[in-house]
């Protein structure tokens, strides 16, 4: 099957920490200490999975550290769709709501050596 994405998608396991989700017009849900676990990122997006459900459309600020020798990437996502993977456990997609050319350069250098 040929890919349709514009970045290719690179497996990856990193472990992330969502404390607030927020929308455009300031609802926000704070304190959910919710795990995640990345499965996989691209220079426009990341996806996730977590035991809790999470509403599409709301942002919240990722800290993706890809390896010990690169910075850190910090930025907003929003969360644009999600599916069950069985009664405890969902599977989450997000975009990079603005990413800097340096950072989408680091994650295509990064795809390269891996």
């Amino acid at each position: 099957m040929n890919e349709k994405r514009a970045n290719k998608r690179l497996d990856i396991g990193i472990k992330l920490s969502i404390s607030d989700l927020y929308k455009e017009d300031t609802n926000t849900i704070m304190d959910l200490d919710s795990p995640i676990e990345v499965i996989n990122i691209s220079a426009e997006g990341i996806g996730f999975i977590s035991e809790c459900i999470l509403p599409t459309g709301y942002y919240f600020i990722a800290n993706i550290e890809l390896s010990k020798q690169l910075p850190q990437i910090i930025t907003d996502v929003r969360i644009i769709r999600s599916s069950a993977i069985d009664k405890t456990t969902y599977e989450y997609g997000c975009e990079f709501v603005s990413i800097s050319p340096r950072v989408k350069k680091m994650l295509e250098d990064f795809d390269q050596k891996h």
